[in-house]
């Protein structure tokens, strides 16, 4: 199967609220998108022998992580760890390719490590829980 030309991943974008502004995060290097679960429950009774499982009609919460070029001078990423200390809520979006099919999200950053090797730049990883039910349509 060949890779769709119009979903690849390089274009892709992950953009967070800074002074009212959808902004790119810059240093991307990879993105995982996990839109959550959907919740079942189990079904029967007692006279069943078997407990059947059934779609709630409910997903849990997803969460996005990625690995990031540290940049500890540039300011979106100053905005990401301002956001991260305080536990704000970021109005974000995941832009999917360059067909720019895009995924609107209410993002909470809950970890943001970082690390470095002597001679080497800082690389990190942040984590977001998905704040709202989101569905990534197909494009």
């Amino acid at each position: 199967m060949a890779v769709p030309t119009t979903i690849k991943v390089q274009g892709s974008m992950l953009k967070i609220t800074v002074s009212a502004t959808l902004t790119e995060l810059p240093g991307v290097e990879n993105l995982e998108i996990d839109l959550g679960e959907n919740l079942t429950y189990e079904n029967g009774d007692i006279s069943s022998n078997y407990l059947a499982k059934v779609f709630s009609g409910l997903r849990g919460g997803g969460k996005i992580t990625a690995d990031l070029i540290r940049d500890p001078t540039n300011a979106t990423q100053i905005a990401l760890q301002i956001a991260f200390n305080s536990g704000a809520t970021l109005a974000s979006s995941v832009i999917i390719g360059t067909a720019g099919t895009t995924i609107v999200l209410s993002l909470l950053p809950t970890k943001l490590p970082a690390s470095g090797k002597r001679g080497e730049g800082w690389m990190g990883k942040v984590e977001f829980e998905i704040l709202t039910k989101t569905d990534w349509n197909a494009v």
